[in-house]
């Protein structure tokens, strides 16, 4: 396995919050230096109020279908998603990093993200702290 998987986030649908989050805690529990940037749509899933919904499936459906996955994961003993990001962030392994650029396009601040979120950076920050490592796009 690599020492380093870098990913990029563009995406804010639920299906790409939870790639996010197994592939993420999984690697950090792996002892694999994991690090996700931010960017366009994918920043939301950052915010604090932003809740994810499932993608593909007409407007009013959305929630339902979110629900429902939600409560397929209590059934693989996952409460609540946040809790085992905030644990890989915790154990030093897993970072989120915040697009800067993004955010100051859609006038978001450090504030409304979640505490838990490293210091934004700019794409150049983010491709220099990914030499040597995997980068993935989810």
């Amino acid at each position: 396995m690599a020492d380093k998987i870098c990913f990029i986030v563009k995406d804010k649908s639920f299906e790409k919050f939870m790639m996010m989050t197994i592939l993420g805690t999984t690697g950090a529990a792996m002892d694999t230096e994991m690090n996700f940037f931010f960017t366009f749509w994918g920043l939301r899933l950052l915010q604090k109020k932003f809740k994810p919904k499932v993608a593909g499936m007409p407007f009013p459906m959305k929630g339902m279908a979110t629900k429902m996955f939600l409560k397929r994961l209590k059934k693989f003993g996952i409460e609540n998603p946040w809790e085992l990001i905030k644990e890989a962030i915790e154990s030093g392994k897993m970072k989120l990093y915040p697009c800067q650029m993004t955010m100051d396009l859609m006038g978001i601040k450090k504030e409304q993200l979640w505490d838990f979120v490293e210091e934004p950076v700019g794409a150049a920050s983010f491709l220099e702290m990914s030499e040597g490592a995997r980068i993935v796009s989810l």
